[in-house]
């Protein structure tokens, strides 16, 4: 936990962290390196180290990147002591140019060099690291600490056309299995309520070992005592029945996919290198839904790829009418330096990409309030993540929401974080839902 302890020996360090969870699960274990060597605040004005942990995926969150690095650099200049640090994709990628263009940082890092930032940080970089089960174990949580990420693998095989991930964490490399299993009995011993099991895309866990083994996997999760756990970026041409079959059959598994078509057009998907179109997208889906009955599927969209015209859009459109995703994130195309489709003549106008966004995100509320004001009345367990004292308004998640993505549950009343309510849902917007405490309150993983 944060420590604002003013006077202490040990310097005071500062994470900011960009990005995906993958990243946050890099700035969990350089902290947990720095154990007993640093104290933890919340704020950069509160540290004499600053370490940045940047993204390098899309144009917003370079921009993000860049703009957490200068603030950094501003509160070295109103106190010179201080030191910042930048670590991360953008810096695997540019870390050349930013090193040429920021002179004020201290140091530049790649993915996962955490003994040198040990190193030139002064917080023991000369004794050797620990094995990497031992680094994952060590970790200081950063999410909510009843809610944590499991990384199973990291790096991509898919190389499509838009993505610039391979180029900066490689190859997918898998964890051993019983590594993964070993941590996440560990985060359990650590009273987590929730475990997000995540890697670039975690449908072709072990590939690179010999076999595909995510099934094996999920059935040895299944064993660790933790009421929720969640499946995050999954590669749907990857998503068989075996895989289906596998999380109907764990109870401890929630029925609940991150699921990221990026579109429903055969010749978009075609063009982003990706396989499949929208009949087989439907078939996996509604194979999902029958052999897990009420299964919540995310999705993230892509529109105004090169080459997409209104004819692709309609389709998306009309395929969340016949076949709804249960969450979704639209983004804009993003042109990446160095990917295939960068320089494709057909690029679609930022303007318009950002009106079909609008577009499928207005089909996705009208979905979205349905599906919620269907809830009104029932009872659900939620997941109380935050509590505000002050207004006595506690919040939480159903087990259909991931933590900060997805939709939120208010109950009135203090209830402690990581603990499970019961409650009756009583109103319902686009997003969020409000509820009343139960007069008694059970125990269930799925509600």
């Amino acid at each position: 936990m944060p420590d604002n302890q003013t006077k202490s020996p040990l310097p005071s360090i500062y994470v900011h962290t960009v990005g995906c969870a993958k990243n946050l699960v890099d700035s969990e274990m350089l902290l947990g390196l720095m154990k007993g060597k640093a104290r933890l605040v919340e704020s950069g004005e509160d540290a004499s180290l600053i370490v940045v942990n940047t993204c390098g995926f899309i144009d917003e969150a370079k921009t993000e990147s860049i703009d957490a690095v200068m603030e950094a650099v501003q509160l070295k200049a109103d106190d010179p002591a201080r030191r910042v640090y930048v670590m991360g994709c953008l810096s695997q990628r540019y870390r050349e140019q930013i090193q040429s263009e920021i002179p004020e940082l201290d140091g530049v890092y790649g993915i996962g060099e955490f003994k040198a930032i040990l190193r030139d940080t002064g917080l023991d970089g000369s004794t050797p690291l620990p094995a990497e089960l031992e680094i994952f174990e060590r970790r200081e949580l950063l999410s909510p600490g009843h809610s944590a990420y499991l990384r199973i693998s990291d790096g991509c095989n898919q190389h499509c056309t838009y993505c610039s991930i391979p180029s900066m964490r490689g190859r997918m490399v898998s964890r051993p299995l019983d590594d993964v299993v070993h941590e996440a009995f560990s985060l359990a011993r650590r009273g987590v309520q929730e475990l997000n099991v995540i890697a670039q895309e975690i449908s072709s866990y072990g590939e690179d070992l010999g076999a595909n083994r995510i099934c094996e996997l999920l059935r040895r999760l299944n064993d660790v005592p933790v009421p929720w756990i969640r499946l995050l970026y999954s590669h749907p041409p990857k998503v068989d029945r075996a895989f289906g079959e596998t999380i109907a059959a764990c109870d401890r598994i929630l029925p609940w996919l991150d699921f990221p078509v990026e579109h429903v057009s055969g010749e978009m998907l075609k063009k982003m290198a990706r396989r499949g179109d929208a009949a087989s997208l439907k078939a996996t889906m509604r194979m999902l839904r029958e052999l897990n009955p009420g299964m919540v599927i995310r999705t993230s969209i892509i529109v105004g790829f090169p080459g997409e015209q209104e004819r692709h859009v309609q389709e998306l459109l009309e395929f969340m009418e016949d076949c709804p995703f249960d969450r979704l994130g639209v983004f804009c195309y993003s042109p990446e330096e160095n990917t295939p489709s960068v320089n494709w003549p057909d690029q679609v106008p930022r303007e318009l990409a950002e009106e079909r966004k609008a577009r499928v995100m207005e089909k996705q509320m009208e979905l979205s309030l349905a599906a919620n004001q269907a809830l009104v009345g029932s009872v659900e367990r939620i997941l109380i993540d935050e509590v505000d004292p002050a207004s006595g308004i506690s919040e939480g998640r159903t087990w259909r929401d991931a933590l900060e993505i997805d939709n939120t549950v208010e109950l009135r009343g203090v209830r402690q974080p990581g603990t499970f309510v019961d409650c009756r849902i009583v109103d319902a917007s686009e997003y969020d839902l409000i509820a009343e405490l139960l007069p008694t309150e059970g125990k269930g993983a799925r509600g």
